[in-house]
């Protein structure tokens, strides 16, 4: 299949890079600029918006999808006109706006912190009374990696708060004091006769093509800095098997709402309190996800692949992981021993390996150790503070410490 991809960052990149292993071609829809893709398919530039670009991009193109949710709404519409969009439009829309996001999370069972909407300054006084402090204004749109969004804990400072976010309608959340962070990512697709040895949850909609079914990757604990996510550890421990349990299904549900097709992660924050574990949902992100990218080397099936898989429907590869896994994100700088191989410590050989881009490298660290494993993915974008320029995976019972010892050279 030719494949369409809005959006031309690193997660169409390595898209890209796992359907291309399957046969399939791609063609990419991006802004004016740099983008990370170029080498993986044809790529047409311009205004999202512009009618004549679209049918441009949509002209050969099978079925859509989308590495990147905060696009105009019109777009995803106007290009699933043309072709199937895969997941569609409509799961889009559910996670651009912060309050339809939450309403969703608690249709579907799941706990959210007290929250309300503050459109206008003169919201802001109910809003403060009904969430309380501290609490969290964000943008009800286009926010992400910690962008768009203000902690109040003075109700004398909402109002400077407001105008910093410029005045644009908000979400007022209730301040969420967590041990911990864990994102689940799964995978529903369609697909005729087909098992994955991965499978946790499997259910069947009538009027679909064939049953659908929906795998779950093993949740993801997940650290950030500076509103930035600088490592995933898989599996998570610490989180009951019964509120897991709970929350897949959940999270199930949802995917059956939306009828949904591909990956999608949704983030929570886990508290322990006297009376018993929580799990809040924070956001979903409708799309591969940063706090998947271990799946690489880690899982049976990568998020990655899955997604190619569920779009063309295709049967779905196995969430089974191999062994521990450790992700590290490569923001604002690439370590010098990534730059410049021959730099690394002794004890580590570097095997460069260039796939089908000249922009993107492969980094894989033979560590000696058995069952042990190191790898780097640079994206091949430009350097600047607060970036995602690549990552880092490390996959065994030492991955931790093997992720530290490349990172640091």
């Amino acid at each position: 299949m030719n494949i369409g991809i809005v959006g031309g960052g690193q997660l169409g990149q390595m898209l890209a890079h796992a359907g291309l292993k399957l046969g399939h071609s791609f063609k990419f829809l991006v802004p004016q600029g740099e983008c990370c893709v170029e080498a993986f398919g044809e790529v047409i530039r311009g205004d999202f918006t512009d009618t004549k670009l679209l049918r441009e991009f949509a002209r050969g193109v099978d079925v859509f999808t989308f590495e990147w949710e905060n696009v105009p709404q019109a777009t995803l519409e106007a290009l699933s006109g043309f072709a199937p969009m895969r997941p569609s439009p409509a799961c889009a829309k559910v996670a651009k706006d912060r309050i339809q996001e939450k309403k969703f999370f608690q249709a579907a069972g799941l706990n959210v912190q007290k929250f309300a909407a503050v459109s206008c300054e003169a919201d802001l006084a109910s809003a403060l009374e009904h969430v309380g402090l501290p609490a969290m204004l964000k943008t009800r749109g286009q926010g992400y990696d910690g962008k768009g969004q203000r902690r109040i804990t003075d109700s004398a400072r909402a109002l400077e708060a407001f105008e910093q976010l410029a005045n644009v309608p908000c979400i007022l959340e209730s301040f969420v004091a967590f041990d911990f962070e864990i994102s689940l990512i799964a995978v529903r697709g369609y697909h005729i006769g087909a098992t994955a040895s991965g499978a946790t949850i499997k259910s069947a909609t009538s009027n679909a093509p064939s049953a659908a079914t929906i795998y779950f990757y093993p949740p993801c604990l997940n650290q950030h800095v500076n509103g930035i996510l600088h490592k995933t550890s898989v599996p998570a421990e610490g989180v009951l098997p019964e509120l897991l349990e709970h929350t897949q299904a959940a999270v199930a549900k949802m995917m059956e709402t939306l009828d949904y097709e591909g990956i999608l992660c949704v983030e929570f924050f886990v508290r322990n309190t006297p009376t018993g574990q929580q799990l809040i949902a924070n956001e979903m992100a409708p799309r591969v996800h940063n706090s998947g990218h271990w799946s690489i080397e880690g899982a049976v099936t990568s998020q990655f692949t899955n997604h190619i898989l569920a779009v063309t429907r295709q049967p779905l590869g196995s969430t089974a992981t191999h062994a521990k896994a450790v992700m590290i994100n490569l923001v604002g700088t690439i370590p010098l021993s990534l730059e410049a191989p021959e730099n690394i410590n002794a004890h580590l050989l570097v095997k460069e390996s260039i796939g089908a881009a000249t922009v993107a490298r492969t980094v894989v660290v033979d560590t000696h150790e058995q069952n042990q494993n190191v790898t780097a993915h640079i994206y091949g974008k430009s350097p600047r503070p607060g970036r995602k320029l690549g990552h880092i995976t490390a996959v065994g019972e030492n991955a931790p410490r093997l992720a530290e010892s490349v990172l640091n050279g």
